[in-house]
């Protein structure tokens, strides 16, 4: 047994000392369990350092508050100091803003559902925000229906976003650079559900610019699983 190897019981005082942490963020933990789709005693466990949860659970944890899971292992300010991205200086210096710019806009971290349109069909991706130190990260997948017999590798969407007043631009792209994306957004003004209006390009195909919204589901759970269960119809149809 090596000197890193923790007991269950080191397990389960660190999870719960940093979920503890994390949950202060919150008025009220009623809520909090809601939001995660979590029994509020079983909640209560993991506060206490009872128990732990299982995998699925866990995971759902860590995407609600953009954290991984060495929440089981490392204290959160010792994890908050890794997370700093190789490409964030580069980035930084090369875009002349990052995650500092977006936060001050009105584009929040968390999850969005994203509609492109055009003349003949409509494209629903779920995308998260995530801001790091220097820059905000972009990841997610396109829809089953948009792409039905392909595996989730293939549907995986990861870029970059920076803000620049009140206008926000995001680079997305498939894996090796396929369906590569250029979005061009800012705040909507009719005070809707849309949160965010704009245009996007597809630069593999060098095609025109197609009117885009964004629906900000931030962490709630219940909205995020509803938008990622639509079809890419059904979800335009609401906009």
């Amino acid at each position: 047994m090596t000197e890193d190897t923790r007991s269950p019981e080191e397990l389960r005082d660190m999870f719960s000392a940093n979920l503890r942490h994390l949950a202060r963020q919150h008025r009220s933990v009623s809520a909090l369990c809601r939001q995660l789709g979590v029994n509020r005693t079983q909640f209560n466990r993991y506060l206490s350092g009872e128990s732990v949860p299982r995998p699925d659970v866990l995971d759902r944890i860590c995407r609600f508050f953009d954290v991984d899971a060495r929440i089981l292992l490392k204290p959160l300010d010792e994890i908050e100091k890794l997370e700093d991205h190789p490409a964030t200086s580069t980035l930084t210096k090369f875009l002349g803003s990052g995650s500092d710019a977006i936060e001050k806009s009105a584009f929040l971290p968390g999850f969005y559902a994203v509609i492109e349109s055009t003349s003949d069909e409509h494209r629903m991706t779920l995308l998260h925000a995530r801001p790091l130190p220097q820059c905000t990260l972009i990841r997610g997948y396109l829809s089953r229906a948009a792409m039905p017999e392909a595996t989730p590798q293939a549907r995986e969407i990861q870029g970059i976003a920076a803000g620049s007043g009140d206008t926000v631009y995001m680079l997305t792209s498939q894996r090796a650079g396929h369906n590569s994306r250029v979005y061009l957004i800012s705040p909507d003004p009719t005070g809707t559900a849309v949160q965010w209006r704009g245009s996007v390009i597809n630069t593999a195909e060098a095609s025109s610019p197609e009117p885009v919204v964004l629906k900000y589901l931030g962490h709630d759970s219940a909205a995020i699983f509803a938008a990622a269960r639509l079809s890419t119809n059904n979800l335009a149809q609401q906009v």
